[in-house]
Protein backbone atom coordinates (compact mmCIF):
# COMPACT_ATOMS: atom_id res chain seq x y z
CA UNK A 1 0.00 0.00 0.00
CA UNK A 2 2.28 2.80 -1.25
CA UNK A 3 -0.08 5.64 -0.25
CA UNK A 4 -0.39 4.39 3.31
CA UNK A 5 3.36 3.93 3.52
CA UNK A 6 3.88 7.50 2.27
CA UNK A 7 1.42 8.85 4.88
CA UNK A 8 3.23 7.03 7.69
CA UNK A 9 6.57 8.31 6.42
CA UNK A 10 5.27 11.90 6.40
CA UNK A 11 4.12 11.34 9.98
CA UNK A 12 7.67 10.52 11.02
CA UNK A 13 7.70 6.74 10.69
CA UNK A 14 10.70 5.28 8.90
CA UNK A 15 13.44 2.71 9.32
CA UNK A 16 12.73 -0.54 11.18
CA UNK A 17 8.90 -0.36 11.48
CA UNK A 18 8.57 0.02 7.69
CA UNK A 19 11.35 -2.31 6.56
CA UNK A 20 11.56 -5.10 9.14
CA UNK A 21 9.63 -8.37 8.71
CA UNK A 22 7.42 -8.91 11.77
CA UNK A 23 6.18 -12.33 12.79
CA UNK A 24 3.09 -10.91 14.52
CA UNK A 25 1.08 -7.84 13.60
CA UNK A 26 0.76 -6.76 17.26
CA UNK A 27 4.56 -6.43 17.48
CA UNK A 28 4.51 -3.98 14.58
CA UNK A 29 1.67 -2.04 16.22
CA UNK A 30 3.59 -1.72 19.47
CA UNK A 31 6.67 -0.33 17.70
CA UNK A 32 4.59 2.13 15.68
CA UNK A 33 2.60 3.35 18.69
CA UNK A 34 5.81 4.08 20.60
CA UNK A 35 6.90 6.39 17.80
CA UNK A 36 3.67 8.04 16.63
CA UNK A 37 1.43 7.72 19.71
CA UNK A 38 -2.14 9.01 19.08
CA UNK A 39 -1.14 10.42 15.67
CA UNK A 40 -1.01 6.84 14.39
CA UNK A 41 -4.71 6.18 15.05
CA UNK A 42 -5.71 9.39 13.27
CA UNK A 43 -3.47 8.60 10.29
CA UNK A 44 -4.88 5.08 9.96
CA UNK A 45 -8.44 6.41 10.19
CA UNK A 46 -7.85 9.00 7.46
CA UNK A 47 -5.97 6.47 5.34
CA UNK A 48 -8.92 4.08 5.58
CA UNK A 49 -11.33 6.85 4.56
CA UNK A 50 -9.11 7.59 1.57
CA UNK A 51 -9.18 3.93 0.56
CA UNK A 52 -12.99 3.85 0.79
CA UNK A 53 -13.23 7.00 -1.32
CA UNK A 54 -11.05 5.35 -3.96
CA UNK A 55 -13.02 2.05 -3.93
CA UNK A 56 -16.51 3.56 -3.93
CA UNK A 57 -16.02 6.97 -5.56
CA UNK A 58 -12.89 6.51 -7.65
CA UNK A 59 -11.25 9.46 -5.89
CA UNK A 60 -7.92 9.26 -4.08
CA UNK A 61 -6.09 12.09 -2.32
CA UNK A 62 -2.34 12.61 -2.25
CA UNK A 63 -0.45 11.31 0.75
CA UNK A 64 0.49 14.80 1.98
CA UNK A 65 -3.20 15.86 1.86
CA UNK A 66 -4.21 12.89 4.02
CA UNK A 67 -1.37 13.51 6.47
CA UNK A 68 -2.27 17.20 6.75
CA UNK A 69 -5.92 16.29 7.38
CA UNK A 70 -4.93 13.79 10.07
CA UNK A 71 -2.66 16.35 11.76
CA UNK A 72 -5.50 18.91 11.73
CA UNK A 73 -7.88 16.41 13.32
CA UNK A 74 -5.32 15.63 16.03
CA UNK A 75 -4.95 19.35 16.73
CA UNK A 76 -8.75 19.81 16.89
CA UNK A 77 -9.08 16.96 19.37
CA UNK A 78 -6.21 18.38 21.41
CA UNK A 79 -7.99 21.76 21.65
CA UNK A 80 -11.30 20.03 22.43
CA UNK A 81 -9.75 18.05 25.29
CA UNK A 82 -8.34 21.23 26.80
CA UNK A 83 -11.62 23.15 26.60
CA UNK A 84 -14.17 20.43 27.46
CA UNK A 85 -14.52 18.18 30.47
CA UNK A 86 -13.71 14.51 29.97
CA UNK A 87 -16.59 12.07 29.58
CA UNK A 88 -14.81 9.87 32.11
CA UNK A 89 -13.70 11.93 35.12
CA UNK A 90 -9.98 11.96 35.90
CA UNK A 91 -10.80 11.40 39.58
CA UNK A 92 -13.20 8.44 39.89
CA UNK A 93 -16.27 9.16 41.99
CA UNK A 94 -16.49 7.18 45.19
CA UNK A 95 -19.46 4.85 45.05
CA UNK A 96 -20.85 2.94 48.00
CA UNK A 97 -23.83 0.76 48.75
CA UNK A 98 -26.79 2.73 50.07
CA UNK A 99 -29.33 1.39 52.54
CA UNK A 100 -32.95 1.23 51.35
CA UNK A 101 -35.70 3.14 53.13
CA UNK A 102 -37.13 1.66 56.31
CA UNK A 103 -39.53 -1.15 55.44
CA UNK A 104 -37.98 -1.81 52.05
CA UNK A 105 -35.59 -4.54 50.94
CA UNK A 106 -32.84 -4.04 48.41
CA UNK A 107 -32.13 -6.88 46.00
CA UNK A 108 -28.73 -6.51 44.31
CA UNK A 109 -28.24 -8.65 41.22
CA UNK A 110 -25.25 -9.30 39.00
CA UNK A 111 -24.25 -11.73 36.29
CA UNK A 112 -21.31 -12.62 34.10
CA UNK A 113 -20.37 -14.93 31.23
CA UNK A 114 -17.18 -17.02 31.37
CA UNK A 115 -16.09 -20.18 29.56
CA UNK A 116 -19.44 -20.50 27.75
CA UNK A 117 -21.30 -20.42 31.08
CA UNK A 118 -23.57 -17.77 32.55
CA UNK A 119 -23.33 -17.23 36.30
CA UNK A 120 -25.46 -15.00 38.48
CA UNK A 121 -25.59 -13.78 42.04
CA UNK A 122 -28.36 -12.26 44.16
CA UNK A 123 -28.16 -10.75 47.64
CA UNK A 124 -30.94 -9.16 49.72
CA UNK A 125 -30.44 -6.54 52.45
CA UNK A 126 -32.91 -4.86 54.78
CA UNK A 127 -32.93 -1.16 55.73
CA UNK A 128 -30.30 -1.80 58.43
CA UNK A 129 -27.94 -3.44 55.96
CA UNK A 130 -28.41 -6.96 57.29
CA UNK A 131 -28.37 -9.79 54.76
CA UNK A 132 -31.73 -11.57 54.63
CA UNK A 133 -30.92 -13.98 51.85
CA UNK A 134 -29.05 -14.59 48.68
CA UNK A 135 -28.16 -17.10 46.09
CA UNK A 136 -26.43 -17.81 42.85
CA UNK A 137 -26.08 -20.34 40.14
CA UNK A 138 -24.83 -21.28 36.71
CA UNK A 139 -26.38 -21.89 33.33
CA UNK A 140 -24.59 -23.83 30.60
CA UNK A 141 -25.34 -21.23 27.97
CA UNK A 142 -23.44 -18.24 26.62
CA UNK A 143 -25.57 -15.11 26.28
CA UNK A 144 -24.96 -11.46 25.47
CA UNK A 145 -24.72 -9.16 28.47
CA UNK A 146 -28.27 -7.76 28.47
CA UNK A 147 -29.78 -11.26 28.34
CA UNK A 148 -27.42 -12.35 31.11
CA UNK A 149 -28.44 -9.47 33.37
CA UNK A 150 -32.14 -10.05 32.61
CA UNK A 151 -31.70 -13.71 33.56
CA UNK A 152 -30.12 -12.63 36.87
CA UNK A 153 -32.95 -10.15 37.41
CA UNK A 154 -35.56 -12.89 36.97
CA UNK A 155 -33.72 -15.07 39.50
CA UNK A 156 -33.73 -12.14 41.92
CA UNK A 157 -37.49 -11.81 41.44
CA UNK A 158 -38.00 -15.47 42.29
CA UNK A 159 -35.89 -15.17 45.44
CA UNK A 160 -37.70 -12.01 46.56
CA UNK A 161 -41.10 -13.67 46.08
CA UNK A 162 -40.00 -16.76 48.03
CA UNK A 163 -39.15 -14.52 51.01
CA UNK A 164 -42.55 -12.78 50.74
CA UNK A 165 -41.05 -9.32 50.40
CA UNK A 166 -43.62 -6.56 50.08
CA UNK A 167 -41.48 -3.50 49.26
CA UNK A 168 -38.57 -4.23 46.95
CA UNK A 169 -35.82 -2.22 45.30
CA UNK A 170 -33.95 -4.12 42.58
CA UNK A 171 -30.52 -2.81 41.76
CA UNK A 172 -28.33 -3.72 38.77
CA UNK A 173 -25.10 -2.32 37.35
CA UNK A 174 -26.20 -2.90 33.74
CA UNK A 175 -27.09 0.56 32.37
CA UNK A 176 -28.30 -0.75 29.01
CA UNK A 177 -30.79 -3.07 30.72
CA UNK A 178 -32.05 -0.16 32.82
CA UNK A 179 -32.53 1.93 29.67
CA UNK A 180 -34.59 -0.88 28.18
CA UNK A 181 -36.73 -1.02 31.32
CA UNK A 182 -37.40 2.70 31.05
CA UNK A 183 -38.24 2.49 27.33
CA UNK A 184 -40.00 -0.88 27.44
CA UNK A 185 -43.27 0.50 26.02
CA UNK A 186 -41.53 1.46 22.78
CA UNK A 187 -39.16 -1.52 22.60
CA UNK A 188 -40.32 -3.96 19.89
CA UNK A 189 -37.32 -6.29 20.08
CA UNK A 190 -37.43 -9.83 21.46
CA UNK A 191 -35.63 -8.83 24.64
CA UNK A 192 -37.98 -5.84 24.91
CA UNK A 193 -40.96 -8.22 24.91
CA UNK A 194 -39.33 -10.37 27.61
CA UNK A 195 -38.66 -7.29 29.73
CA UNK A 196 -42.33 -6.30 29.51
CA UNK A 197 -43.38 -9.76 30.68
CA UNK A 198 -40.82 -9.67 33.49
CA UNK A 199 -41.92 -6.19 34.54
CA UNK A 200 -45.48 -7.42 35.02
CA UNK A 201 -44.17 -9.61 37.85
CA UNK A 202 -43.39 -6.46 39.84
CA UNK A 203 -47.14 -5.97 40.28
CA UNK A 204 -47.04 -8.78 42.85
CA UNK A 205 -45.15 -6.47 45.23
CA UNK A 206 -46.80 -3.69 47.24
CA UNK A 207 -44.11 -1.33 45.95
CA UNK A 208 -41.27 -2.13 43.58
CA UNK A 209 -38.56 -0.10 41.91
CA UNK A 210 -35.67 -0.92 39.60
CA UNK A 211 -32.43 1.08 39.72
Amino acid sequence: YPTTRAILTLGGLDGRPLNKDYLYYIDWLEDVMRILDEDFIMMVWNSWNNRNNFVFCGKEDKAWVIWDRARTHCHDFWIHNLVNNSVLPLTPAIKKWEKPLCGSMKINIDATVFNNKTSFGVIIHDSDGFVLGGGGGFKDEEMIMEWTELYAFEEGLKLARSLIIANAIFETDCASLMNRFKKRKDDITIIGHCIKETYKTLEMFTTADVK
